[in-house]
């Protein structure tokens, strides 16, 4: 659970840049900056989803819903982004949840 404050620190600059900031007043450096910082933390999670259908193994735990509602902003904020295969094929499941569905994966703001 910890693990997705990590997730939140990196996406901070992206979300705020580019869903909170005004256009004319977006730090494009610092945006990009966290981006690849972004990349770079779910490359951690696509490493650790290998094998795994949920993040501590075969059953969705509460460990999946705090990083779940960070990756949702990653996956959700328009910014170019790698081919994840574990993380988005675990998205797409908890997508699936019509909880996660209806409270978590709304649009941003």
């Amino acid at each position: 659970m910890d693990w997705a404050f990590t997730v939140q620190t990196a996406m901070r600059p992206v979300f705020w840049g580019l869903i909170r900031t005004p256009p004319e007043k977006r730090d494009p450096k610092a945006i990009e900056e966290g981006r690849l910082r972004s990349i770079e933390v779910m490359q951690v999670l696509e490493k650790s989803l290998a094998g795994k259908t949920y993040v501590t193994g075969a059953a969705f735990t509460m460990g999946d819903i705090p990083v779940g509602c960070e990756v949702q902003r990653f996956m959700r904020v328009p910014i170019e982004r790698p081919r994840l295969p574990n993380v988005d094929a675990w998205f797409e499941r908890l997508c699936a949840r019509p909880a996660f569905r209806k409270i978590v994966d709304i649009p941003l703001s």
